[in-house]
């Protein structure tokens, strides 16, 4: 066995009896023993490791305990833009969305795709909705914010075009 010489900093074959020697020597000059050992380090870093899943998963727990479901409504459908031929009928169609976020820090959101399907109902059918004819797809055109307890509205432009074929004939007639 060899241990470290307390001066010379060398390393020195010395038996049992003389390791046991230099470890009083140490003592009496002022050493200390080493703080942190394999054990310490360990249980140093299983500590730190559980405490912080133990934040996170507290922090998860609050922001999932306090989340409210954001109102998301249709505030207004404008038609602008009619053009009616014999071959086809071609209009702009503007919806515009609302959305109300009563949330808190960090339940925030960027919007950047959304698409909207567009159906003509008949109101005066008997269950007010008669048969739906498709009319085209709104897409979002840029990023739209929607930031901690806030109000944001804004419009989903589409330009439908019906063309005059035995299919949307009903249609063209609404």
């Amino acid at each position: 066995q060899g241990s470290r010489g307390a001066a010379a900093g060398i390393d020195l074959p010395l038996g049992p009896h003389l390791a046991s020697g230099l470890a009083v020597a140490r003592a009496e000059m002022g050493e200390k023993r080493p703080c942190c050992t394999c054990k310490r380090c360990y249980c140093c870093c299983y500590c730190t490791f559980f405490l912080l899943i133990l934040a996170i998963g507290l922090f998860a727990a609050i922001v999932v305990a306090n989340f409210v479901q954001p109102e998301v409504t249709v505030k207004k459908t404008q038609f602008t833009g009619f053009m009616v031929s014999p071959s086809q009928a071609t209009f702009d169609v503007d919806l515009s969305i609302f959305i109300d976020n009563p949330n808190d820090w960090p339940i925030k959101a960027t919007i950047h795709e959304l698409k909207a399907n567009l159906y003509s109902l008949d109101k005066q059918a008997a269950d007010e909705t008669g048969e739906a004819h498709y009319l085209g797809l709104a897409t979002l055109p840029e990023p739209v914010v929607v930031d901690v307890q806030s109000q944001t509205t804004f419009v989903l432009p589409t330009f439908v075009t019906i063309k005059s074929n035995p299919e949307s004939a009903d249609l063209l007639a609404r």
